[in-house]
C-alpha cells in the first residue's frame, strides 16, 4: 500500500492553554480508587505529603495510612485531619498498595467514602493505558494510530467527570487505566514519538472513538447514538478475517431478553418475537422490533444491545433467528425452522470475503426469509374449517445471534488497524480510512 506523506497542522487549542509559567504539558485527573476502607502510600524514594498550606518529608521505604473521616480525611501517623491531601514522591513512583503510579495523589473525603486521584500529565496518562487497550506485539503503525485516536478522546473528553472533580474514571466508561504496571517500554517509546499529535477535523479536534472489532464494516454514530457525525461513518474493514471474534453465535433465552428489556423500561409485557432492520450499507442491525403480548417496541441496535449487555452480545453486527443451533454448525449444513424449511446458512455467510453485490445478495435472501417466516405465522393464525381447534404460533425458549466483531463498530477498529498495518499502511493512512474527512494537527501548549 502507497504511504501517503504525513502532513501536520499546528493547532493551538484553547482548552489547553496554561496560565501557570513553564507549564509544558496538560494535566490529567484520573480516580482511582473510592473506598470507605483505609490506603496504604509508599515510595522508595520517600514522600512528600502536602496539607493545609504544610509540608511534610517521608523516609524512604515508610508506608502511610489514609483512612476516611468525619468530612476529611484522616492520616494516622501524625494523627492529622484534612482534605484534599497531596501526596508525591520525591524521585520516582507512588505506590497505592502495591501499585506504582506517576505524577501525584490526591486524597479527599466526598461522601463518608475516600477518594484516591491520580494527577499526571496526559502524555503519562496515556502511556498507563495501551497495554489495557491493546497489546504492545502489534505493528507499530497500528499502534502508533490508536495511540493519536486515544490522546484526541482524552483531549475532547477532559472534564468529562468535571462535576465530580476529576477529569476520567480508570474504566472502560473512559478509558482503562493501570498507571505503570499497564506500562511497556515499546509503547511508551512510541507515545513519545506521536507527541502531541491529534486527529484533527476542520481544524479542530475530532471526537474520534474506537472499538475492537468491526467484523468486515463499521457503524455510524448515526445508527449508534442517534448524532450525525461527518466522519463517524460506515466504512469497510476487510482486514478482520482471522480476528478473535470473527465469528461468534451466543444463545439468549426469551426470558432473558424479556426482564433486561423491562429493567430498562423498554417494555412491559412478555417478548415473543425480534426483528431486525439492518444497514443496506453495513449489514449491521439499525433496530430491533420487539414483539411482546402487550406492545410492539422499536428499539435501536445499540440499546438493545447495552439493555442484553455488551458482553452479552459483543455488537451489532448480527444476524437473529428464533432457534437455538449448535455451537458449531457442521461444514455446508444450513439452520432449518421447525417444519425443516431450509433457511440461510449463515456460518457460511460469515466466513465470506463480502462485496457490495454480496451483502445486497444476502439482504434479499433475508427478506425472502422473513416473508416466508410471516406467511407461515399469518396462515396459522387463521381458523380451521377442518378443526375445531386453532392452530397457535409457539414463541421461541430462546432466540440465536450469530454475528462478528466486538464493540459498538464505530470509528477506528483496532483489529483493523492491525490488519492495514499488515499490509504496509501507515498511520496516517489508517487513521484517514477510519475517519473519513479528518487529518492530523499537532496541540500547542502554551
Amino acid at each position: 500500500m502507497r504511504r501517503a506523506p504525513l502532513l501536520c497542522i499546528v493547532l493551538v487549542l484553547g482548552v489547553v492553554l496554561w496560565g501557570v509559567a513553564g507549564a509544558k504539558d496538560v494535566e490529567v485527573r484520573v480516580l482511582l480508587l473510592r473506598t470507605r476502607d483505609e490506603v496504604c502510600l509508599s515510595s522508595p524514594s520517600g514522600l512528600e505529603v502536602r496539607v493545609k498550606q504544610r509540608t511534610f518529608a517521608v523516609l524512604p521505604g515508610r508506608t502511610l495510612h489514609f483512612s476516611p473521616g468525619d468530612g476529611a480525611v484522616l492520616w494516622r501517623e501524625k494523627n492529622l485531619t484534612g482534605t484534599p491531601f497531596v501526596v508525591l514522591s520525591r524521585g520516582g513512583f507512588v505506590f497505592l498498595g502495591n501499585r506504582p503510579y506517576r505524577g501525584r495523589l490526591e486524597l479527599r473525603e466526598r461522601g463518608g467514602q475516600l477518594e484516591v486521584i491520580n494527577v499526571l500529565p496526559l502524555e503519562e496518562y496515556l502511556k498507563g493505558t495501551v497495554k489495557l487497550e491493546a497489546s504492545p506485539n502489534w505493528p507499530e503503525e497500528a499502534l502508533k494510530a490508536y495511540l493519536v485516536v486515544a490522546r484526541t478522546y482524552a483531549l475532547r473528553n477532559l472534564g468529562r467527570h468535571g462535576e465530580e472533580g476529576f477529569d476520567f474514571c480508570a474504566t472502560v466508561h473512559c478509558m482503562r487505566y493501570g498507571g505503570v504496571f499497564a506500562e511497556d517500554p515499546r509503547t511508551n517509546a512510541l507515545v513519545e514519538k506521536t507527541r502531541g499529535i491529534i486527529v484533527t477535523y476542520q481544524g479542530k479536534p475530532a471526537s474520534v472513538v474506537f472499538h475492537s472489532e468491526s467484523g468486515g464494516y463499521t457503524d455510524s454514530a448515526k445508527n449508534v447514538w442517534g448524532k450525525d457525525v461527518p466522519y463517524l461513518v460506515e466504512v469497510p474493514s476487510p482486514w478482520e478475517k482471522d480476528t478473535p471474534h470473527a465469528f461468534w453465535q451466543v444463545v439468549i433465552s426469551r426470558r432473558e431478553i424479556t426482564e433486561a428489556l423491562q429493567r430498562r423500561g423498554y417494555i412491559q409485557g412478555e417478548v415473543l418475537d425480534l426483528e431486525c432492520r439492518k444497514s443496506e450499507r453495513s449489514g449491521r442491525v439499525i433496530s430491533v422490533l420487539v414483539r411482546t403480548d402487550r406492545e410492539e417496541v422499536e428499539l435501536s441496535g445499540n440499546q438493545f444491545r447495552e439493555a442484553l449487555g455488551v458482553d452479552r452480545l459483543p455488537s451489532t453486527f448480527f444476524d437473529l433467528f428464533g432457534k437455538p443451533a449448535s455451537a458449531q454448525p457442521p461444514e455446508g449444513v444450513s439452520f432449518q425452522d421447525p417444519e425443516g424449511e431450509r433457511l440461510i446458512d449463515y456460518r457460511a455467510w460469515m466466513e465470506k470475503d463480502w462485496n457490495l453485490d454480496d451483502i445486497i445478495t444476502f439482504l434479499k435472501l433475508r427478506e425472502e426469509e422473513r416473508k416466508r417466516k410471516r406467511g407461515a405465522r399469518e396462515v396459522s393464525s387463521l381458523p380451521d374449517t377442518q378443526s375445531k381447534e386453532r392452530p397457535v404460533w409457539q414463541a421461541p425458549d430462546a432466540f440465536t445471534f450469530a454475528g462478528r466483531g466486538w464493540g459498538h463498530g464505530v470509528g477506528l477498529s483496532q483489529w483493523g488497524a492491525v490488519g492495514m498495518a499488515k499490509e504496509g499502511a501507515s498511520f496516517l493512512e489508517i487513521l484517514r480510512h477510519y475517519f473519513p474527512g479528518c487529518e492530523l494537527g499537532r496541540m500547542v501548549v502554551r
